[in-house]
């Protein structure tokens, strides 16, 4: 079967869709990894069933609809990457604790007539700081790159709740800047909060020079011809570089070149697919079948 799917392939193609149906929607999606990553999963486990790619008009209203197509096509769930994690959270009749703090969720469970939704962006990135190196969200003076957007707020969220010290948020100006900024006040009020403009050059570089940690969880970077969400000169080798996309970008080549440890979306992305299986499944996935099959997609 072809790669990307409309929600008009699917219900065209329903015959040739084994169950249990699964899913990762988005626009753009042909980059995703995560059928190879949540395939093996399923296989390992003695799973049958299909995990397909979903592109969704970003017209308004759109998701929404999807939604309740595949719920009449008896998806088990999907799971949500850009632009629609919003989209996610608002579909949802209950969600977790951190899809209810960031209005985010990124994987959806559709059973007995009710949609179930959860973010699993925060622990994914605690699990690959940790799986990696040991890391841990205490030890870090972290500047996040996109703290508006889906990915970025759950992530600032998470690092509130685990314990995180110093936070720097940096995003093209807009009120919920401000906003994020006081609810982790709420959540954690001993932790230290900066804001600032991903336009404003001199701002970024003051964050730059704090930070241990540079998260990029803008969009930047999923197109070859995107710029650098922070200029290359800022970096330096005692930053460690996370960008949140799963294949090579300008970013992460600078980064190297710069002497910096970088991270990419890979790691953060078998922790979350990892706990998107238990919901769907309510059992343990196996991560390393998962990392192998992920990393083998990604040729590396």
């Amino acid at each position: 079967m072809q790669g990307v799917f409309t929600i008009e392939d699917l219900e065209a193609q329903s015959a040739l869709l084994p169950h249990p149906r699964l899913g990762v929607v988005g626009n753009p999606i042909a980059h995703s990894l995560s059928p190879a990553m949540q395939l093996a999963a399923m296989r390992s486990a003695g799973i049958g069933g299909s995990y397909v790619r979903i592109l969704c008009p970003k017209d308004l209203g759109a998701f929404r609809g999807l939604v309740e197509r595949l719920r009449r096509l008896e998806f088990l769930g999907v799971n949500v990457t850009v632009p629609f994690k919003r989209d996610a959270r608002a579909v949802a009749d209950q969600v977790d604790r951190l899809s209810e703090l960031s209005g985010a969720a990124n994987t959806l469970a559709l059973h007995e007539g009710k949609i179930e939704g959860f973010n699993t962006d925060g622990p994914g990135f605690e699990y690959a700081l940790k799986g990696r190196n040991g890391r841990e969200l205490t030890e870090e003076r972290i500047l996040i790159l996109g703290a508006c957007g889906g990915a970025g707020n759950a992530l600032a969220i998470q690092c509130a709740l685990s314990g995180c010290h110093h936070l720097m948020l940096a995003n093209r100006p807009r009120p919920e800047l401000e906003q994020l900024s006081a609810r982790l006040s709420e959540i954690a009020p001993g932790l230290c909060i900066t804001t600032c403009s991903m336009l404003d050059g001199e701002q970024i570089r003051a964050a730059a020079q704090e930070a241990d940690m540079i998260v990029n969880a803008t969009s930047l970077g999923l197109s070859a011809d995107d710029p650098l969400p922070i200029a290359a000169e800022l970096l330096h080798e005692g930053h460690v570089v996370f960008d949140l996309i799963t294949h090579d970008t300008p970013l992460q080549r600078a980064a190297k070149g710069k002497g910096c440890a970088v991270y990419d979306g890979r790691d953060m992305l078998v922790g979350q697919g990892a706990l998107s299986f238990e919901k769907w499944f309510g059992k343990s996935a196996n991560m390393a079948a998962m990392r192998a099959a992920l990393f083998n997609a990604a040729g590396a």
